[in-house]
């Protein structure tokens, strides 16, 4: 009778068990995924949740936008051509607003649920990698996995549903492949392709699953090399097609496009520089704090091969590596660990080889799992704890090669798995207690600024952020002692900001605001909205504002042909287009060359540049 109850719970194929799924241990992740994160539900649109969803035109448009979508970079309407290529997330966007409007809360429900769907799948997968050992081994890595707080960001903020959906797509894709393998059905492999082409329309890093599709053959599988890479095929012909597609739809990217200073701090020092983020990644994977939403510069200064933190990551990251090498020769857990990390990382960091860019904590969200496996498997090495189960057939991952002995550390031992479930629940407790609590900075935008200013004190990008954050407030705001208050304040950190950067356009622009809305001071208002044309001079709300200007101190051909430059920067600006409109209908105005005639003391580099405020 027991015999045939275990016949009906496996199916063994050749040498490997594929186990009959389990559907509990999933739906706990799942409920454990959700829990974390419930206090992101009543969150509004923060960072660039703004551009990506409710000034996307297309967005805006619901199903009727999803045609334009697929034909445009993900920051089309930043009047921006990066070479991303991400329509998925925006398409679920224009889908949301179609059915609800903009309304944030149903937009972060849904990312919750993606992640909760992500333990779900996560936790099948692992058990299906680990088909031979106890479910406790799979379900430790999975928790862990899912509290750590490095997530916060993937999850809390809106835009970056991209990394979720691209995630999700590759874990589902390894599970369904080793499934596959047992059953041998084509739907499992339709299915797989599709799904993989998804992810691929979500984020380009889902790449990733092209290398981790014949490791897990290879690890799990008991494959050779040579029959892994034949079983990856189909999907590196998915990755062929993908590129296709989006070199066809958004050509080459323009030259100079990744000088800027701000998110391209490295192009001088990108590989030295790559080595102190690869330390300051793994410090953040064991110690997650404190968490920013922005690294970019100066916040992590740019570094020689004189920097000691230089030495110490090339020796790390080039120790790693060997180990990777050594672990992917004997099939060892860890050695799938490491290509899992090493795999995933690596694109983060060619960001920064390639074109001197920054880092960011959505990068580690996939590596991150890389990194649990390790740590839990080295927790059961040092506890020298065999995680086998007893009843079930050894998993080729304990075993180097097919009919070599099974790799054993010791017999199962109560106290033993008591001391690693301990360890791991108190580290997965204590990161569930920080992502619960980092949650609750990404509220909004005055929240995250204010919270992230105090610990990203170099960053230009947090310091602009929190200031106009503060100019925004302050303009709105009818107490006249609270809105100096906001301006002072403001001024301080906008000030901060073109300290840290001088040729910081944004920051510049915002001043600019700054004596046009809060203190009307023409003269300087013009000087440095000039000064931030000159440093950005793609800045067409810059140019929109200072037709502003000038339509104050009625100026009016100048006033049309700004209003103009905007609108030729960027076809999609409304209201740069509503403000010529709406003068060319009062005087006839519609000025496209450069009338001329304007006080030459307006581009004098000298122009004053007032540094205090009054009241």
């Amino acid at each position: 009778m027991a015999r045939q109850q275990k016949k009906k719970n496996v199916i063994v194929k050749k040498n490997f068990v594929l186990q009959k799924i389990d559907y509990r241990w999933p739906a706990l992740m799942a409920i454990i995924a959700f829990a974390l994160y419930a206090n992101t539900l009543h969150h509004g649109y923060v960072l660039d949740d703004s551009v990506a969803i409710v000034r996307n035109q297309f967005v805006q448009k619901g199903f009727d936008g999803i045609g334009d979508i697929l034909k445009v970079d993900l920051w089309h309407f930043s009047n921006l051509t990066l070479g991303y290529y991400r329509p998925l997330s925006l398409i679920t966007f224009a889908v949301e607003h179609e059915l609800f409007g903009n309304n944030p809360h149903i937009s972060h429900l849904i990312n919750v649920l993606l992640y909760a769907l992500t333990g779900f799948m996560l936790s099948l997968l692992l058990m299906e990698l680990f088909s031979g050992s106890r479910k406790i081994f799979p379900f430790l890595i999975c928790v862990l996995f899912i509290a750590h707080p490095i997530h916060t960001e993937v999850v809390a903020n809106l835009k970056s549903r991209d990394e979720l959906l691209s995630f999700l797509g590759v874990i589902s894709v390894l599970f369904l492949m080793l499934r596959q393998e047992g059953k041998r059905s084509k739907i499992y492999l339709i299915s797989s392709i599709l799904i993989y082409y998804l992810a691929m329309l979500s984020k380009e890093t889902a790449i990733t699953g092209a290398v981790l599709l014949p490791a897990s053959f290879y690890f799990f599988r008991q494959k050779s090399i040579y029959e892994s890479i034949k079983k990856t095929i189909p999907f590196i012909l998915v990755v062929l097609i993908f590129y296709i597609q989006k070199n066809i739809i958004l050509g080459t990217i323009p030259a100079g496009v990744f000088n800027e200073l701000n998110n391209y701090p490295y192009a001088h020092s990108k590989f030295s520089s790559s080595m102190v983020l690869f330390v300051y990644m793994i410090r953040l994977l064991f110690f997650p704090h404190p968490l920013m939403y922005d690294y970019s510069y100066n916040q992590i200064p740019s570094a020689s091969w004189s920097d000691p933190f230089t030495i110490i990551g090339f020796l790390l990251f080039a120790g790693l590596l060997f180990l990777t090498l050594r672990g992917f020769l004997k099939k060892k857990v860890w050695g799938f660990a490491l290509v899992f990390f090493f795999a995933t990382l690596l694109p983060a960091l060619a960001f920064v080889w390639l074109r001197g860019g920054i880092m960011a904590e959505r990068f580690l969200y996939s590596a991150s799992l890389g990194f649990c496996i390790a740590f839990v498997y080295f927790l059961a090495k040092f506890f020298k704890m065999d995680f086998r189960d007893a009843n079930s057939k050894p998993s080729p991952v304990v075993s180097a090669k097919p009919g070599q002995a099974t790799e054993t550390v010791s017999t199962f031992s109560t106290k033993k798995l008591i001391s690693i479930v301990a360890l791991v629940g108190l580290v997965s407790i204590a990161y569930s207690f920080k992502t619960i609590d980092r949650n609750k900075a990404w509220k909004d935008n005055m929240t995250l600024f204010s919270n992230d200013v105090v610990h990203a004190t170099n960053s230009t990008q947090n310091n602009r952020h929190y200031g106009n954050e503060l100019l925004n407030l302050a303009i709105a705001e009818k107490d006249s002692a609270k809105r100096f208050e906001s301006a002072y304040k403001s001024f301080y950190y906008l000030n901060k900001a073109i300290t840290i950067n001088p040729r910081f356009g944004e920051a510049l622009g915002d001043l600019g605001r700054f004596y046009n809305e809060i203190k009307f001071i023409p003269d300087s208002a013009i000087y440095y909205y000039k000064m931030c044309i000159r440093s950005t001079p793609g800045a067409a709300i810059t140019y929109s504002n200072l037709g502003l200007v000038y339509l104050d101190i009625q100026k009016y051909e100048l006033a049309s042909y700004y209003f103009n430059r905007a609108i030729e920067i960027n076809p999609t600006f409304q209201d740069a287009k509503q403000h010529a409109a709406d003068l060319k209908a009062a005087s006839g105005l519609d000025v496209h060359i450069y009338p001329g005639g304007e006080d030459p003391k307006y581009d004098s580099p000298e122009f004053g540049l007032p540094m205090k405020i009054s009241n």
